[in-house]
Formats: C-alpha cells, sequence, structure tokens
C-alpha cells in the first residue's frame, strides 16, 4: 500500500506531501531525514538512494538533477509492494511534476501554492495503482454474502486516507449497481 508521497528540495524543504494510506508521520521529520539520507549517500560516493527498507515499510526514491536544485521524490509504502510497480509510479509522479513545474522551480521563491495543482495529477496517479491493486479484492470482498458492506467499508477505511476510501468505495458501489 502506498502511504506517503514526498517531493522536496534535496535541501530537505517540502514541496508536496501526498497522504493515501494508514502511516501519519510529522512531515517536516520526514523530509529531514530523507533528505539527510540522500545528502548521506551521496557524500559516501553512493550517488543516490534507491530506496530505505526497513522492518514493516519502504521508502522509495528518485532524484531529479535538472534544475538548480535537486528534487528528490519518495515515497513510503508497506515493505512487500513490488520494487518495480514502485518505481514506475514514482517515475510517473516524477515525469508529471518536472513536465509540469520545471519552470516554477527554476524561479522558485518559497511560494508553495504554485504546486498546489499537482496533487490532482498525484491522487490520479495513486488511485489508478489503488484501483488495479485492491478494487476487484473489494469489490469480492462486499458481493462475499460472508461479508456486511459495512464490514468492509470499516476496512477499506482502516486502511486507506479519506480520499482514497471515498472513492474506493464509490468505484466499487458503482460496479456492482451497474
Amino acid at each position: 500500500m502506498i502511504h506517503n508521497i514526498y517531493i522536496l528540495k534535496k535541501t530537505g524543504e517540502s514541496l508536496l506531501h501526498g497522504y493515501y494510506g494508514s502511516i501519519e508521520v510529522d512531515e517536516s521529520l520526514i523530509t529531514g531525514f530523507l533528505s539527510a539520507i540522500s545528502s548521506f549517500a551521496e557524500e559516501i560516493g553512493a550517488e543516490n538512494v534507491e530506496s530505505l527498507i526497513m522492518k514493516n515499510m519502504k521508502f522509495v526514491y528518485a532524484l531529479d538533477t535538472s534544475t538548480p536544485d535537486s528534487i528528490i521524490f519518495a515515497v513510503c509504502v508497506d515493505r512487500e509492494e513490488e520494487q518495480r510497480k514502485i518505481e514506475n509510479i514514482l517515475r510517473k509522479i516524477k515525469e508529471a511534476f518536472m513536465a509540469s513545474h520545471k519552470s516554477d522551480l527554476e524561479t522558485y521563491t518559497g511560494d508553495l501554492s504554485v504546486f498546489k495543482e499537482f496533487y490532482k495529477d498525484m491522487d490520479e496517479i495513486v488511485w489508478q495503482y489503488v484501483l488495479e491493486k485492491y478494487g476487484k479484492a473489494f469489490k469480492e470482498l462486499i458481493t462475499n454474502k460472508k461479508r456486511r458492506i459495512d464490514e468492509v467499508v470499516t476496512a477499506i477505511h482502516s486502511l486507506f486516507a479519506q480520499k482514497i476510501a471515498a472513492r474506493l468505495i464509490d468505484h466499487i458501489l458503482e460496479v456492482i449497481f451497474q
């Protein structure tokens, strides 16, 4: 499951933070940590970080160096998430963000509002992943006579942030009642 997506300057300054799952952590703490790990990797000659694995979660990184301040893209996911799929999502986010905001980054003055519109694009990329990975399974749970709809809805709300949970429930109900 995708829990969080971070887009930050290599200095640690957060540009965007998307919250999608059940893990919620202080954004400034995490962006500072992600930046420090990236700087450490560079300092020891490792060039950059690809992923950081912990017991139950991992951070997958992508770096863009095409602007004066390098941009770090990182996603926090459950450890068992397939690395290639997460890297693909991160690549899509990176490409879309840089296509939309490269010029904003080159003239960046600290106004984060210029990036706010990108939340829609990021949400859509994550939504496509959630739909592909979980949509069918949750639909089967709801149509399974052994499970009550309210139990499935509660499970969805415990796993996902509100915006993803609501969209997933709406989608499942739409498919069921077609």
